[in-house]
Parts: structure tokens; sequence; C-alpha cells
């Protein structure tokens, strides 16, 4: 069934929009991290590994690789990525 689905997102465009997102998030913690965490609240317990997470879970459905094993495929899934990754550059410059 996970198969289905991230065949099924392997688009060029959605492809393109997770590298585009994760290249956001990483830049902006690596650019400037404390003006950063100040916008979206801290690095917290909660949202510093979530960060984390989606950009590595971006880079990864950005550059076409697509996880074999069905956990991995759930563990990376991009569009749970999506959400936190803009939400997080919402709250970054809003």
């Amino acid at each position: 069934m996970l198969d289905g689905l991230h065949d099924r997102l392997h688009i060029r465009v959605l492809m393109l929009l997770s590298l585009a997102m994760a290249l956001a998030c990483g830049g902006l913690v690596m650019w400037d991290p404390q003006t950063f965490a100040d916008k979206i609240g801290g690095f917290t317990v909660a949202n510093g590994p979530a960060l984390i997470w989606a950009t590595c879970t971006g880079m990864i459905h950005g550059m076409a690789f697509k996880p074999r094993f069905w956990l991995w495929q759930l563990v990376f899934f991009p569009p749970f990525a999506w959400v936190v990754m803009s939400f997080v550059l919402v709250k970054a410059f809003l």
C-alpha cells in the first residue's frame, strides 16, 4: 500500500517542492540559527527534532530516493514533512 503512495508522490513538481522547502529550512538554520529559533519559538524538544526530521525527509524525497522497506516509507512520508516544513516556514516569515 505504501509503495503505491510513494510512487504517486514521485512527481517532479512535488519533488522540487520538497527539495526547495528542505533547503529553505536547512539554510535558515545555518544562516542565522538564533534569529530563526526566536521566530519559530525556539528549538524545543518538540520542534527541533521535528524540523530535523522534516528537512531530512524533504531532502530524501527531493533527491528522488524512495525507501524500499515499509517502515522507512512510513517514517519518511513526504506529506507529513510538508506540513511541518510549511508550518515552520510560515512561522519564520510572518
